[in-house]
């Protein structure tokens, strides 16, 4: 069967599957009892096996059927799986997930599934070895009570076999008839009265006795190829025995990986996440109203709905003057029904973002166990929608914010203990919407950003000079660490310190059109906020002349416009400075921002909001307010003009879209303000403005 029209529904689904079962598993870590987890782990895990198997692929059907028999354990155990067992089942995934991504890029597995298939017999092995001693005991509890009501001592055997055995069997015979001289066998694992199978290297053995413990020590140790003897006085058990009383009073084996839980596996709150588990109804209500439709499809979608919004309204400006009957109705219906038309396709391109969310209680769980950390991680409105293309290029900041917080913001245990904080640190990833715009935080109650710290770092990199290091506060400190290689850790890892992350977080999100903001408190905590477009693909903006040429800046960036005839102008330190009443603010020259020559005056202002600060830019005109389809382009066409794309006007002409956060940093720079200006804060102009007026 040709099961190539299939893949891309495969891998599809595959991914899917892939970290519905990473969020999961690592919900169940933090609640055990919760079946309604582990009934839709064997679902997601019985669908990945079943596809792969169709399509295929053996090795990864292989895997994922050896896994459902660990996660078979969980149906037998309330107290779920320690950390070792959970961290083997995640390894599989990656595996899994590794596989996945090389089908979709060759078309071939690339999957040696045999190491992870012995590491989950492993598993499987210790938890039959635990049921056969739960069984053994349950076995001698009759006799164990007899025992102990006639006033007799108990007690409990453990002897362990070399390695290099060979007659396992044997040895375990001649293990519980060296016993018996010394009492009454009541018990054992193997089962005493059937060792013939027997090819284990522990045994066990429940006996009543009155010798001394170190006589029966050394009949035992003198039985061949025994390597070790332990021995134990069983408690007595309740008055009203229950099957596994005498199993609970029983010592764990020594060395059993399913024994002990790790204490430091991080608690997992993934809010709207754990709705999302529904029922087997919901799930069928859901598949039966849901298509997949590849992505490039919704592009093409988008591209033709932007030539129709471009289309409308150059017909809408034809036929503004023309005095025909009923053109004017039939135009305002067009106008309608083509705007619900693209409201329509805009929200078939969102998507929510808790696709992106999806990644991090996993990530929370390695970074934490690697860092020593115990860490409380709080997922809110995962609900919220994005742009398709938005949620895509969000990931990989996000991963940054995130792992900055966890090694450098969340202190250890000792150290948060020492502040007076809980010993859990907590980590909120949260997305909510915010007017135009789509407000995504990552907040930490850790350490805080501490400046003199920043500074120091600083000053040693030779990024600011001795005196700003002096005058540092928090805004300078924030500002630096978006510095190139800048960073403060003392060491490098592979998890931080090699100076690679905020810059990169700060250029993808400008890339996006959306902007990132750092607040915080020394010791008491950080929080990082990026804001983006709802969407991309069509934007609204100010449509602006500059020396002949159209320019659209997006709308939610736009605070006001002035005539700039009827504003007060001073120059300042060779730059041009706004004075208005609410602050004084940098003047750009359109003109000279954008690499164009023109004589003309310009007539207008625009204040943006840029980066937390405000800027004045100069414009010949106003056309308007516009809704545009954006494109992006290539670095070349820009001409290293501040600007994030373009967008076809309804005359034909392309209007660049104005990136309000890199006009920040050419003042910063000091372009479009004369030479020899120098960078001032608001603040320090308006000190500077007012030595001049004086």
């Amino acid at each position: 069967m040709d099961t190539s029209e299939y893949m891309p529904m495969f891998l599809a689904e595959a991914q899917e599957h892939l970290q519905e079962l990473n969020l999961a598993i690592v919900r169940l870590e933090e609640n055990p009892s919760d079946r309604a987890t582990v009934d839709e782990i064997f679902r997601i895990a019985h669908s990945f096996k079943g596809m792969s198997a169709t399509m295929g692929f053996a090795q990864i059907a292989k895997l994922t059927h050896e896994m459902e028999e660990v996660f078979e354990l969980l149906r037998q155990r309330n107290e779920g799986l320690p950390r070792e067992a959970i961290d083997t089942v995640l390894a599989c995934l990656d595996a899994l997930s590794g596989a996945v991504d090389s089908i979709e890029s060759d078309g071939a597995e690339s999957l040696d599934p045999a190491p992870l298939v012995e590491r989950l017999h492993s598993l499987v092995r210790a938890r039959a070895a635990e049921d056969e001693l739960e069984r053994a005991a349950e076995a001698a509890l009759p006799k164990f009570v007899a025992a102990t009501t006639a006033g007799e001592r108990v007690l409990h055997v453990v002897a362990v076999l070399d390695d290099r055995v060979m007659m396992p069997a044997v040895r375990a015979h001649m293990v519980f008839a060296a016993l018996g001289e010394h009492g009454e066998l009541i018990g054992g694992v193997p089962p005493i009265d059937d060792v013939e199978q027997f090819s284990g290297k522990r045994i066990e053995a429940w006996l009543t006795c009155a010798h001394e413990e170190d006589v029966v020590v050394a009949t035992v140790a003198g039985v061949s190829d025994v390597v070790g003897v332990e021995i134990t006085e069983v408690a007595q058990p309740v008055a009203d025995p229950q099957p596994g009383a005498l199993a609970e009073v029983v010592a764990p084996a020594p060395g059993d990986e399913l024994a002990e839980l790790d204490d430091h596996a991080p608690i997992i709150e993934a809010g709207p996440a754990k709705a999302k588990a529904a029922g087997p109804v919901g799930v069928k209500s859901s598949a039966a109203r849901t298509v997949r439709v590849d992505a490039e499809r919704l592009d093409a979608l988008m591209h033709s709905m932007g030539e129709l919004v471009i289309h409308r309204t150059a017909v809408e400006a034809l036929t503004s003057n023309l005095e025909i009957a009923g053109l004017q109705q039939a135009m305002q219906e067009l106008t309608r029904s083509s705007q619900a038309l693209q409201s329509m396709v805009m929200q078939v391109r969102m998507i929510p973002v808790d696709v992106v969310f999806l990644r991090f209680p996993r990530l929370v769980r390695d970074l934490s166990g690697a860092l020593g950390k115990e860490v409380k991680l709080n997922l809110v409105g995962s609900e919220t929608e994005l742009d398709r293309t938005v949620v895509d290029a969000l990931g990989d900041p996000l991963v940054h914010l995130v792992r900055n917080s966890l090694d450098h913001g969340l202190e250890p245990v000792a150290e948060r203990l020492a502040a007076g904080k809980p010993d859990v640190g907590t980590l909120e990833i949260a997305a909510r919407h915010a007017g135009g715009s789509v407000v995504i935080e990552v907040r930490d109650d850790g350490r805080g950003i501490d400046p003199e710290a920043v500074a120091r770092k600083a000053l040693e990199r030779g990024l600011i000079d001795a005196q700003a290091a002096a005058d540092i506060n928090m805004k300078s400190a924030v500002e630096l660490l978006f510095a190139a290689g800048f960073s403060t850790a003392d060491t490098t890892s592979d998890i931080s310190g090699r100076g690679v992350g905020m810059d990169v977080v700060r250029s993808k999100i400008r890339e996006l059109g959306g902007e990132v903001l750092v607040e915080s408190v020394h010791g008491e905590g950080t929080l990082a906020q990026i804001r983006l477009p709802l969407t991309l693909a069509i934007v609204s903006a100010l449509h602006v002349d500059v020396a002949g040429g159209p320019y659209a800046i997006p709308l939610d960036r736009v605070e006001r416009t002035l005539r700039l005839s009827e504003q007060t102008v001073r120059s300042v330190a060779g730059r041009k400075m706004l004075v208005l009443d609410d602050g004084v603010l940098q003047l750009l020259d359109g003109t000279a921002v954008f690499g164009r020559q023109s004589a003309a005056t310009h007539e207008f202002v625009v204040i943006v909001r840029a980066q937390e600060q405000r800027l004045a830019l100069a414009v010949d005109d106003l056309i308007g307010q516009r809704e545009l389809v954006t494109r992006p382009l290539p670095p070349v066409v820009s001409s290293g003009e501040p600007v994030s794309g373009g967008a076809a006007l309804a005359d034909g002409r392309i209007a660049l879209i104005v990136d309000c956060d890199a006009l920040a940093a050419l003042a910063r720079a000091g372009a479009g303000a004369g030479p020899g200006a120098r960078s001032f804060s608001e603040t320090s102009t308006v000190t500077a403005l007012g030595r001049v007026a004086a």
